[in-house]
């Protein structure tokens, strides 16, 4: 036998359950006051736990009524064999497509081969160049101090060359005789302006 307080929770629910589509008809908001307001009285404390419980069965059968069901084994053989079929009519016309991008990336990769090895020639010979670069600064460099001390023993020999001549000069006797020493210039000019005739005879002395 129901006691009082099962009763009356019975009768509380059954008020709320019955408020509830009323109040949703007339687009008010499920809380617990509207309900207590709706139903004419309550404790919240009553209310509540009946209402959540309500809620709770409206979000789950929402759910049942959106839910797909399970697809059934024939028809997902057929979708398979659809989408098998859509697959390989789509990847035969894209086939030649794909032979030619791979034949185009073919292309690319062995001309990039080629010019790597273009690269690498060219890299060696500016090695190659750069070396002998080096080498001719080198023997610049060589020449160079070569030169240098050519200079210096040439500037040598040339103040050994002037002081000797300075002293040969300072001791021949001859510079001072001013007489003979023109009288030997005048000679010597004379010389200079006598021209032989090879076809002239023998001179005769003069009577």
């Amino acid at each position: 036998m129901a006691t009082k307080n099962q009763k009356t929770s019975a009768a509380l629910e059954k008020k709320v359950r019955a408020a509830i589509p009323e109040l949703e008809k007339d687009g008010i908001r499920l809380t617990n006051a509207n309900v207590r307001e709706k139903i004419g009285g309550g404790s919240f404390r009553d209310i509540g736990p009946i209402l959540k419980a309500y809620l709770a069965e409206q979000s789950a059968r929402e759910k049942a009524e959106t839910r797909v069901p399970e697809m059934p084994e024939d028809v997902a053989d057929l979708a398979t064999a659809l989408w098998e079929s859509a697959y390989r009519q789509a990847d035969e016309a894209n086939a030649t497509d794909r032979r030619a991008r791979a034949e185009e990336i073919k292309a690319l990769r062995d001309e990039l081969s080629d010019k790597d090895e273009e690269v690498a020639i060219v890299e060696d010979e500016r090695d190659e160049a750069l070396a002998r670069a080096e080498e001719a600064e080198v023997q610049v460099a060589e020449q160079t101090l070569a030169i240098q001390a050519l200079k210096i023993q040439i500037a040598g020999l040339e103040g050994r060359l002037l002081g000797r001549s300075e002293a040969e000069t300072a001791s021949d006797p001859t510079e001072d005789d001013t007489g003979a020493s023109e009288g030997t210039e005048e000679e010597h000019q004379l010389d200079m302006f006598k021209i032989s005739d090879p076809f002239a005879g023998p001179q005769r002395p003069a009577a």
